[in-house]
């Protein structure tokens, strides 16, 4: 179901939410290396694995969008 859901995105959707993605997983970073430089330990509230893995589903589905069609 949610597969179906995804590929139902345009191009433009999915750009969008690379973007969003991308403007939060540069803040993600940058909020991990203050508070590491601060606490000398990891951010807990780290959630730039889920980001990244995110992120990847997007390309994939744009280049999905993208691959010609048999």
């Amino acid at each position: 179901m949610v597969t179906s859901k995804i590929a139902q995105l345009s191009e433009h959707d999915l750009e969008y939410l690379d973007q969003l993605l991308h403007k939060e997983f540069s803040k993600q970073c940058n909020d991990s290396t203050q508070w590491r430089s601060t606490h000398h330990q990891n951010n807990p509230y780290d959630n730039t694995k889920q980001l990244t893995r995110l992120m990847d589903a997007i390309r994939s589905q744009r280049k999905l969008l993208t691959m010609p069609k048999w």
